[in-house]
């Protein structure tokens, strides 16, 4: 296994590892309500003790794995479909994290004074740049395989 290879398979593990914590967890916000520390998530948010559930997140699960299993890559090299895999999910990662970054800054910004964003959502541009060197790993790993296999055996 070449040096691509292993560091495209470690950060592919550390940031889906970093990616499964983060939104599994619901500290991806903090702030203040009536004197009182809460901290919201993506599928539930808590005021002091009381945890209370948001329902309108639940069908994301249910879109993202209509897109599971893409046969338009098995005809290519397997190295190449997971570096190209990699940065699509980079990309849909970005566009996600910065959606929810302009809608927590344009409404909950004006609403309550005291928040900030807590420990699972800075996971998630963690996890998203491990992705992304996924996917330059595994790009690189194809291309030195290509290289090799042009070249011959010498």
């Amino acid at each position: 296994m070449s040096s691509f290879l292993a560091g495209g398979l470690f950060c592919a593990l550390v940031g889906n590892v970093l990616l499964v914590v983060c939104l599994a967890t619901d500290h991806w916000m903090q702030y203040r309500v009536s004197g009182s520390l809460a901290h919201q998530g993506l599928w539930r948010y808590c005021v002091a003790t009381k945890c209370y559930l948001q329902t309108d997140s639940i069908g994301v699960i249910a879109g993202s794995l209509a897109f599971a299993r893409f046969s338009i890559f098995e005809k290519f090299n397997r190295t190449f479909a997971a570096g190209i895999m990699f940065f699509i999910s980079t990309f849909l990662l970005l566009l996600s994290m910065a959606i929810y970054t302009g809608v927590t800054l344009s409404f909950l910004g004006r609403r309550f004074g005291d928040w900030r964003f807590a420990w699972s959502y800075i996971l998630g541009w963690v996890a998203m740049l491990l992705t992304f060197f996924a996917g330059i790993f595994y790009m690189c790993a194809y291309r030195m395989s290509e290289c090799r296999r042009l070249t011959g055996p010498r």
